[in-house]
């Protein structure tokens, strides 16, 4: 029986852990936590995976564990194994034009010059649904934006993203359950209310 993928993206290492770059990563956890769900380990794809049975449905839960650059290198393996067709997959990840807190659910062709987001479309070939999660803007000009993104999260930036996480997870929830067309007509109709 086929089953749908919902990938996170993140670096891997304990270092990387509250990096903006691994919002992707936290959200999947959190979701799992809140399923009573563990994650193991897919060494032969190096991914580590969790399913999720939600409606009848079943649902693969993936972190690759190669660095973001990387994130597609194992992902095209990893699905055929696991019987999940590459146009069925959600994509969570972080998005420097959104503020802190903030949200939107894409259905696009686009990569929007993320590293991450660009090797998985490159080696599944298909448009992706992608929940994006604010981590921006970076407020210093001069910092890169390499350092930006793998800048950890201070304690009141950790504090907000607590607070959204529930409904983070139920834009999650809600593209599972009704479909992208659907969770955008919700939470991108007025995105100033997607902020905190």
């Amino acid at each position: 029986m086929a089953q749908n993928a919902i990938i996170g993206l993140g670096n891997p290492g304990d270092c990387y852990q509250n990096t903006r770059h691994n919002i992707g990563f936290w959200l999947l956890e959190e979701l799992a936590k809140s399923r009573g769900l563990t994650f193991k380990s897919k060494s032969k794809f190096n991914a580590l995976t969790a399913s999720l049975v939600m409606q009848e449905k079943s649902y693969l839960l993936v972190k690759p564990m190669t660095y973001m650059n990387e994130s597609g290198r194992f992902l095209k393996s990893l699905l055929a194994y696991s019987n999940c067709p590459s146009e069925s997959v959600i994509l969570v990840h972080d998005d420097i034009t959104l503020p802190i807190g903030g949200m939107k659910v894409s259905n696009s062709k686009g990569h929007g010059g993320h590293n991450g987001v660009r090797s998985v479309m490159h080696a599944l070939g298909t448009s992706l649904v992608r929940l994006r999660l604010g981590v921006g803007p970076n407020p210093n000009a001069l910092n890169s934006l390499a350092s930006y993104v793998l800048s950890a999260f201070n304690s009141d930036e950790l504090e907000k993203l607590n607070d959204r996480k529930d409904y983070f997870i139920t834009a999650l929830l809600k593209i599972v359950d009704e479909g992208v067309d659907s969770a955008m007509n919700l939470f991108n109709k007025n995105l100033k209310t997607n902020t905190p």
